[in-house]
This record gives structure tokens, C-alpha cells and sequence, in this order.
């Protein structure tokens, strides 16, 4: 072998054995990154059996939500509940105000009554006068005129004509008549005959004297009633007194006097 052949020789022993170490060094490497990458799934494995496993220690999602919208749901309850109370404590407030101030009006009011002096007026008792009653006549276009007034007393009869009796005075105007003086009274017979000369009444004006005035007997022949004869006078007189008395003539019952009163004399319309 020549020089050139053992140079050659030693070179390729070198190579060889660097490249042996460089492929030791290789899997050794490979070696350990095998293990590394054993190691890696094996940690791997361990992470996601731990994290597929439940933790107590965490709370579900769900159920997370869940209490944290109940908890809100309590809250405004709670917050409603506290503004009811203070509206109802508001308006009862509110009343107890409104009832104190209607209590002090209603004493203000009591007191400024009690201090009111209660004045009592007696009404105005009405007058006593004759009383009108007017009416056309449908024939001659001319006014019928009553004048009458009632006697404030009565008398009391016996069967059929039991129960009150007034009298009356009625100043007549009509012109196919002229004036007339009419005596009646409510029920009962005036009774007066003039074969007897006891067909008159007694009148009297104020104070003055008494006076007979005679009468005729109703055209139509009723008993309740009668005209005096000198109407004229009994007129003039009454357009002078307050008070006038009558005696009437009643059948079985004497010669009662009526009494009659009237604020203001007769005053004969135009």
C-alpha cells in the first residue's frame, strides 16, 4: 500500500468516525425528543382528562345566570315594596294633613257661628183686607167686581148644620144690577120675615152706634144668604171702618154677631 493509499485510508477512518459520532449524536437526540414528546402527550392526556373532569370548585354557566337574574329579579321587588311604603306613608301623611286642616275649618267655622248673633225676626204677619175678584162681562164688555171679607169668629150649630159656621160681607158691582151688599153665611138658614118685621140685621161700624139694615131674600130662594135694602149706606160705611159686628137671623139659632176686621177701609177700584 502506498503512501497515498494509507493517507486516503486514515481520511476515510476519520470521516467514519465523525459520522458515526454525528449519527450517535443523532439518536440520541431522536431519543430524547421521543421522550420529550412521550412526556408532552402523557402531560397532554393528564390536562384533558383533569379539564374534562367536573370541578366543584366552579360554577356552571347556566346556573350562574340563572341566580344572577333571580338576585336582580329580588332586588327590584324589594325596591318596589320600599316605594310602595313610602307613597302609602306619603298619602297617609298627606290625609292626616288634609283631616287636621278640615278639623281646624270646621272648629274655625263652629266658632265664627257661636260669635254670629242669631237675630229672630218675626215674619210680617199678612193684612187683613177685602178681597177682590174681577171678571168681564162677556155681554156688555164691562168689569163685575166682588168685594169680600170673612168673619173672623164662627158659631157652632145643631143637626144638619152641626160644625163651623162663618159669615161673610160681599160689596157686588155689576151693571144691569149696580151695587149690591150680600150677608151669608157658610151653612144654615137666615131667617127673617117681614109679616113679623124681624127681616133685618144690626150692624156696627167702629164704634159707632148700631144700626138695622132690612134685607130681601135670594131671587133664586136659597136660605144662606140675603140683600140688604139701604146698600148704599152700609157701603159709605164700610169705606170708612176697620171693624164692623153683624147680627144675623139664623133659624133655631138666635141672633149671633159676626165679627169683622180688616186693616185698611173698603177702597173702590175706578
Amino acid at each position: 500500500m502506498t503512501e497515498e493509499e494509507k493517507k486516503e485510508f486514515e481520511e476515510f477512518l476519520i470521516w467514519k468516525k465523525e459520522k458515526d459520532a454525528k449519527e450517535r449524536e443523532a439518536n440520541d437526540a431522536t431519543k430524547e425528543a421521543s421522550q420529550e414528546s412521550g412526556n408532552d402527550k402523557e402531560n397532554l392526556e393528564t390536562v384533558e382528562t383533569t379539564s374534562s373532569m367536573p370541578d366543584n370548585s366552579v360554577d356552571n354557566p347556566d346556573n350562574s345566570s340563572n341566580s344572577n337574574i333571580i338576585l336582580v329579579f329580588f332586588a327590584i321587588g324589594f325596591i318596589v315594596i320600599i316605594l310602595i311604603l313610602v307613597v302609602i306613608g306619603t298619602c297617609q301623611n298627606a290625609d292626616k294633613n288634609s283631616f287636621r286642616e278640615h278639623a281646624l275649618a270646621a272648629e274655625d267655622s263652629i266658632e265664627e257661628i257661636e260669635e254670629v248673633e242669631v237675630v229672630v225676626v218675626d215674619p210680617e204677619p199678612s193684612k187683613a183686607i177685602w178681597d177682590f175678584t174681577i171678571t168681564q162681562d162677556e155681554m156688555t164688555d164691562t168689569k163685575n167686581i166682588w168685594a169680600t171679607i170673612k168673619s173672623e169668629n164662627y158659631i157652632s150649630q145643631d143637626f144638619p148644620y152641626e160644625g163651623y159656621t162663618y159669615a161673610s160681607i160681599t160689596v157686588r158691582y155689576m151693571k144691569k144690577y149696580g151695587y149690591d151688599v150680600i150677608i151669608q153665611i157658610t151653612k144654615g138658614q137666615i131667617n127673617g120675615r117681614e109679616y113679623y118685621g124681624t127681616h133685618y140685621v144690626t150692624a156696627r161700624f167702629d164704634e159707632g152706634s148700631p144700626k138695622k139694615y132690612y134685607f130681601n131674600e135670594a131671587a133664586d130662594g136659597s136660605s144662606e144668604m140675603v140683600f140688604l135694602r139701604n146698600q148704599s149706606d152700609f157701603i159709605k160705611r164700610c169705606k170708612q171702618a176697620k171693624d164692623i159686628k153683624i147680627d144675623i137671623p139664623i133659624y133655631q139659632g138666635g141672633r149671633p154677631v159676626f165679627s169683622f176686621h180688616v186693616d185698611e177701609p173698603l177702597v173702590w177700584p175706578e
